[in-house]
């Protein structure tokens, strides 16, 4: 669709010179279908595409500029008078390129380029942590909150008196991975981590916890840090450079869970590795021992694996083991394993990083902060006033039965009281109660006062963002052009669509009068109706000349020409690789063979033509003609499309009014 605004642009600002202002920028130069062009908005739009290299006027460019304007803003009042602007393909077709225009305003840039840097550095670091998570239900109340953060406060207080992390982790975490996950039959088949995460980097784990364990030293335990998931207890137990971003490696892996016992999977693991020092293929050992099914027919290799994937005991062994070398078995709490490290990819420089990390950013709940600034810095641009205690009124309003879906707002419910304003819009109790109301759905019951907050908080930085947003036009009118053209450009293009382009496609019956009252100037010169005959490699031509000149003398057809050359030259091959042929009717000028023969009945010489060489058998010189309907298609749809645009505008001129103010037109001088 930017190519259909690029050629509205072009047709309507082509002929551009640089222009003074003798008169009022405000002046009024040109009134079409009741809007008002001020002598300002028609040079700024001149100028804009002025492609004259001496920058000067001339008045007949001026004047067939301004024709071509007239046309163009009566087809734009033509296109909204048929509705064509409240089309909804069209509506969501103008946001979306909008939507595209304005996240660089939304978006702070310096916000955006610390969450960039901050990633980048993160990926070059691993960190080890282990965690017990207290977690905090969807229907919390303010009391079950402050009875969260209390039990994770104690928890850390205990661990801090020397008590056990992993056991307090096992007993008391909502994370399930701290503990045995045990089959049916009692048996363990898991072992739990003990809240041990194992290793990660950014974008690993949840924004505040990864922020929290890049801010901590190793062996410090963390205060509750608050996530979407609840209060968590943090203890960092290493971290180092990365040893890798990516790393592929070929690997053993007998698991607990496929065995009777933990002796069976050590018993298989040193079998395996027995073999593999007496110099069995790994493949082949891989197949036999390896639980891990999809690996092991693959030769046992894993790739693009990240530290996060892995056991951290992998991390720990492939830092020890070196390229293609084999580890000792070892075990982790899936199983007995042994690896082979295959390549190392080092982590990136941040320009070859930075694509990849903006997408992740765009996905990640981090990109809140680019919003979180745009609204910060929006209230103090246009002066947001609250007052919260305003809430209170929707909040004793509401009932349980929102949580099903059915609650509404009291008709007999005023809720004039302002709770925010922002500039010269205000958000009133009505206004929110209204948002209650269109946000309900089943789901969990919470209290009531903190759901209502939630949906106010949500809601206030939406609406914030949306005021601040529907300013960038005024604040930015490079931006409101860019909207301009384009929102104009989709009307032109539909409109002209409907009442040119495709009429003259659909419409044969006038495409047939139009050529018959024109075809006069559709004639073909003088033809020649003829054959080129190809030769790509050192033959006898002398013999195929002759054999040309029998068929053309028996009235045979080209394809069986091709075929009497492959018997008399004897080709085995694909005759295509030797000789082929190209016939058409040919007017002087068309072809450079054609036009190189004598141009007269029967069989040319050997003509050159770069890597082959040609012989031209002309069977006939056709006399200028006109040309059919279909033999002009292109020219006369071309033609029949200047028409209708014609007899369109002149429709239009007739319909709508418009009227050049001269005296300001005229004041238009170059610089």
């Amino acid at each position: 669709m930017k190519k259909l605004v690029s050629l509205v642009s072009l047709i309507l600002f082509s002929n551009i010179a640089m222009f003074s202002f003798a008169q009022s920028d405000n002046d009024i130069v040109l009134e079409v279908a009741n809007e008002k062009i001020t002598k300002k908005e028609f040079i700024d739009m001149y100028q804009r595409n002025n492609t004259n290299p001496q920058k000067k006027i001339i008045k007949k460019d001026l004047q067939d500029y301004l024709e071509l304007f007239i046309n163009y803003k009566l087809k734009i009042a033509e296109a909204k008078h048929l509705g064509l602007d409240t089309m909804p393909a069209y509506i969501e077709e103008v946001n979306s390129y909008r939507k595209q225009l304005v996240e660089p305003y939304l978006n702070d840039k310096t916000v955006t380029e610390d969450l960039i840097n901050e990633a980048y550095q993160r990926s070059k670091e691993i960190i080890r942590a282990s965690h017990i998570l207290i977690s905090i239900p969807t229907n919390a109340t303010p009391n079950d909150t402050l009875e969260a953060y209390n039990k994770a406060l104690s928890i850390r207080n205990r661990i801090l008196k020397g008590e056990d992390f992993s056991k307090l982790a096992i007993s008391y975490s909502d994370d399930p991975s701290a503990k045995d996950q045990e089959r049916k039959d009692g048996q363990n088949a898991i072992k739990g981590n003990g809240g041990d995460l194992g290793y990660f980097t950014s974008f690993s784990m949840i924004y505040p916890f990864e922020t929290a364990c890049y801010n901590m030293k190793v062996g410090e335990l963390s205060m509750p840090v608050r996530s979407q998931r609840g209060y968590h207890i943090i203890k960092v137990s290493d971290r180092k450079p990365a040893p890798f971003a990516t790393c592929s490696l070929a690997h053993i892996w007998v698991n607990f869970n496929e065995h009777n016992s933990a002796e069976e999977c050590k018993r298989l693991i040193d079998q395996a590795y027995e073999m593999l020092k007496n110099n069995v293929r790994f493949d082949s050992v891989a197949l036999k021992y390896s639980d891990d099914k999809y690996s092991a027919q693959n030769q046992g290799i894993l790739t693009s694996q990240k530290v996060v994937t892995m056991p951290l005991e992998y991390t720990d062994m492939i830092m020890k083991t070196p390229i293609n070398q084999l580890s000792e078995p070892f075990s982790s709490r899936y199983g007995w394993h042994i690896i082979k490290p295959l390549s190392l990819v080092p982590v990136g420089s941040l320009e070859q990083q930075r694509q990849s990390i903006e997408q992740r950013i765009a996905r990640d709940v981090r990109s809140y902060r680019t919003i979180e600034e745009f609204v910060r810095k929006s209230k103090i641009e246009y002066g947001f006033k609250e007052d919260l205690s305003k809430i209170n009124v929707v909040t004793d309003l509401v009932t349980d039965s929102v949580f099903v879906g059915s609650w509404e707002v009291p008709n007999n419910f005023i809720g004039n009281d302002i709770i925010f304003s922002i500039g010269d819009y205000s958000f009133t109790q009505k206004d929110l109660a209204k948002e209650i109301e269109k946000a309900q759905r089943t789901q969990t019951p919470e209290y009531i006062p903190t759901y209502v907050d939630n949906i106010y908080k949500r809601t206030a930085d939406r609406k914030i963002k949306d005021y601040a947003d529907s300013k960038l036009e005024s604040k930015h009118p490079d931006l409101k052009i860019t909207v301009d053209e384009f929102r104009d450009g989709i009307l032109i293009f539909s409109i002209t669509d409907r009442f040119v382009w495709n009429k003259s496609i659909t419409d044969s019956i006038g495409a047939e009068e139009f050529y018959q009252k024109n075809k006069n100037r559709y004639q073909w010169k003088e033809r020649a109706d003829a054959t080129i005959f190809g030769f790509y490699k050192d033959l006898d031509l002398n013999k195929a000349k002759k054999v040309i000149e029998k068929g053309i003398k028996k009235n045979k057809s080209n394809d069986e020409i091709i075929i009497n050359l492959t018997k008399k030259l004897k080709i085995k091959d694909e005759p295509s690789k030797y000789f082929d042929y190209k016939w058409g009717k040919y007017e002087k000028g068309d072809n450079k063979v054609v036009d190189s023969s004598e141009w007269k009945h029967g069989i040319s010489n050997v003509i050159e033509d770069g890597n082959r060489k040609c012989f031209v058998v002309i069977h006939s010189i056709i006399p200028p003609t006109t040309k059919l309907l279909n033999e002009a298609k292109g020219i006369v749809t071309s033609e029949y499309q200047e028409y209708l645009e014609a007899q369109w505008i002149k429709k239009l001129r007739d319909t709508y009014t418009y009227k050049v103010h001269t005296d300001v037109f005229n004041s238009i001088t170059s610089y």
